[in-house]
């Protein structure tokens, strides 16, 4: 059995983060609001400011559709970029209180959908644990995962 799991885990993951955003794509159609439009939304809601490749790889993006993405965002006032202050070359992104308003009804929508998901589950505050521990082990570079064994 776990060498099948072990086999079919990569598959497993891609089929459930497929699954689950069909269900937040569903869920935020009524706002025609995208998946990729929540989770950038949803990253800016910090109010820190993010670089774009920050913003792509929170989003799960490639850079040229991110910035088509953005483009519209702040063409709908949603979004505004602003000079880095402490690296005048990179550029931040920020949501505008417009962006808030809109970021609160969609993460609203997006809650309700993890909410009924993870009702749906026992033993879920263990899954998230485990994932959580899993993207950061993969986050690590191959020399200090061997190091570590």
């Amino acid at each position: 059995m776990a060498s099948e799991l072990a086999r079919d885990f990569p598959q497993l993951l891609s089929s459930a983060e497929r699954l689950m955003t069909r269900r937040l794509a569903a869920a935020l159609e009524p706002e025609a609001c995208s998946v990729e439009e929540w989770r950038v939304l949803s990253l800016l809601s910090d109010g820190r400011g993010h670089t774009m490749s920050d913003v792509a790889e929170y989003a799960l993006m490639p850079a040229p559709s991110l910035t088509k993405l953005v483009d519209r965002l702040v063409s709908g006032a949603l979004v505004y970029r602003r000079k880095d202050p402490g690296d005048g070359r990179r550029v931040l992104l920020y949501l505008s209180a417009r962006g808030r308003t809109r970021h609160r009804v969609v993460a609203g929508l997006a809650q309700q959908v993890q909410r009924e998901t993870l009702e749906e589950m026992t033993g879920i505050s263990e899954l998230v644990d485990g994932l959580t521990r899993l993207e950061f082990a993969l986050g690590r570079a191959p020399e200090q995962v061997r190091a570590v064994r």
